[in-house]
This record gives C-alpha cells, sequence and structure tokens, in this order.
C-alpha cells in the first residue's frame, strides 16, 4: 500500500511516501501554504502522481496528551481531505517528530538555514517511519 504522510504547519507543510509492499519510505518535497486549496490542489496531484492509496497526517499533542492550539485545525484539515480525495485520513500522533528530523538533518547539514528547507518532509518522512512501525 502506498501512503502519503504530511506533516501540517500553519506556514509550510511537509510530504514524505510510503510503500508498506517493499516496506520504504521517503522524504517529498515541502510546500509554503498560501490558503487550503492549493494545499489541498497539491495534494491531489500527489496522490494521482503516486498511486496513494492512505493518508496520514500528524497529529499534533502536548507532551501529556492533550490537544494543542493546532489540533483542531489538523483535524478539520483531515476532514477535507477525505471529502476532497476520498482516501481514509488517519491523525498520527507527532510529538518530538520535528526534533527526530531535526537530530537526523544535522549529522548531513550543519547549516540551520539549509536545514530548515527539508525539516517538515523529515518530519513527515519521520512520522511514517513510526506509523509504518506499528501497522
Amino acid at each position: 500500500m502506498k501512503i502519503l504522510a504530511i506533516d501540517y504547519g500553519k506556514k509550510r507543510i511537509g510530504f514524505a511516501l510510503g510503500n508498506t509492499t517493499v516496506n520504504s519510505a521517503a522524504p517529498l518535497e515541502q510546500i509554503v501554504q498560501k490558503n487550503r486549496a492549493q494545499v489541498v490542489d497539491h495534494i491531489t496531484h500527489l496522490i494521482s502522481e503516486y498511486d496513494i492509496e492512505k493518508i496520514v497526517t500528524g497529529y499534533p499533542l502536548h507532551m501529556d496528551g492533550t490537544k494543542s492550539k493546532i489540533s483542531s485545525e489538523v483535524e478539520t484539515f483531515a476532514k477535507t481531505l477525505e471529502k476532497k480525495t476520498g482516501l481514509p485520513v488517519e491523525l498520527v500522533d507527532e510529538r518530538l517528530t520535528s526534533f527526530e528530523a531535526e537530530e537526523l538533518l544535522k549529522t548531513i547539514q550543519p547549516d540551520y538555514k539549509k536545514r530548515k528547507k527539508n525539516l517538515d518532509s523529515v518530519s513527515a518522512l519521520v512520522l511514517l517511519r513510526s506509523y509504518m512501525e506499528d501497522i
């Protein structure tokens, strides 16, 4: 099964692609969010291009497991994606994914400004790997 992982943010959104058949995952791109329609159009394009069968998106929770300020926005985003794409969208706890992505990127790119260009897509990758380990 091909899975699209999304690291949703108010400014930037990162994407990663996973394939459970061959147990692989790779970061894709990240985009700057201009509006919801632009993001949904981009995701629709990725679904078509990669034959996506399922979407997982990071669910931002506080360290104690309670909802964060952006949690309800992500819930609404997930429902919109399900309606527009017809695919199942699963929310996945994303606590510490950005931290783990930052640590991974530090090993290959010491310059923070250059790392930031890939941080959201690598965060999506970390989220996807975690999800694939649990299924």
